[in-house]
């Protein structure tokens, strides 16, 4: 609850039950007692921030008109070559959306291959509409050997829990099996992983293998000099933080969201006498 009143978003009994990995009645129903939540309907908050629960039902019912997109969106990324896995992440994962805002995906892509389809879907981006273009936001590319995320926090931990399995649902069990660690701060992990074991895998196509293997030193240096002369204001040490560039991992993160959001999250444990880490 610390966590997602950064976002002023009030959690829905079930969303939080998920994420706790149990029943929560009890558990709320003495916070509550306390005057440490607040709660009416099917919605929980922090005390005094009542003022919120509007602000997170619109944007529900603009996240639940926005799925065809997202499913258009999903369809395409699935059939680009060498992506093996799809998932939602962002506001839309955590049914948060605004009108026009972009949708937020990760992709899990063959070994080998991430810069080839980093730089390929860069191109395509490029040239597509405003709206077409800002639903393809692909700000996160794991190569499917290289599935364990180096940095822990609860940022990267409630992204992983809220994140939709769109398409290869083997591919996004694994990256869940792979960051067990998540599950210090959100218990709920099995209830993602068994989402992501329902979804179709997506299998490799015999003509991928006509792609030459030479576009991924291509598109690395394609993509790096991008990065290095359009964030060129950025000091150097910043701009390899928020643009990893690695072999089976390409993140590019302007905004440095995360450092932010675990700022905020600190903030508040500390204020209410809360471990930020998940211990006792």
């Amino acid at each position: 609850m610390l966590y997602f009143d950064c976002f002023r978003h009030p959690l829905r009994r079930d969303e939080l039950a998920a994420l706790a990995g149990g029943t929560v009645d009890v558990a709320v129903a003495e916070l509550v007692a306390r005057g440490v939540l607040e709660a009416g309907g099917r919605h929980v908050w922090r005390r005094g921030r009542g003022a919120d629960l509007a602000r997170r039902e619109a944007r529900s019912v603009e996240a639940e008109r926005q799925w065809d997109r997202v499913r258009r969106a999903a369809g395409a990324l699935a059939a680009v070559p060498f992506v093996r896995g799809v998932l939602l992440t962002g506001g839309l994962s955590k049914s948060s959306a605004v009108a026009d805002g972009d949708v937020d995906f990760m992709l899990l892509v063959e070994p080998g291959r991430v810069w080839t389809v980093k730089a390929a879907l860069h191109g395509l981006r490029r040239v597509l509409p405003g709206a077409a273009r800002e639903s393809l936001c692909t700000n996160y590319l794991l190569a499917t050997d290289a599935l364990a995320l180096p940095t822990h926090s609860m940022v990267h931990a409630v992204e992983l829990a809220t994140a939709v399995p769109l398409a290869g649902g083997d591919a996004c069990a694994a990256l869940l099996d792979d960051n067990r660690w998540a599950a210090r701060w959100v218990p709920g992990l099995d209830h993602s992983l068994a989402r992501a074991r329902a979804t179709p895998a997506l299998a490799p196509r015999r003509w991928e293998a006509t792609i030459p293997t030479r576009l991924e030193s291509w598109g690395a240096t394609a993509i790096d000099r991008l990065w290095e002369a359009r964030y060129a204001w950025l000091p150097a040490a910043e701009r390899a933080r928020r643009f990893q560039r690695e072999p089976g991992a390409a993140t590019n993160h302007l905004h440095d969201y995360s450092g932010w959001v675990n700022a905020e999250y600190a903030r508040r444990c500390a204020d209410a006498a809360v471990a930020p880490d998940g211990e006792p």
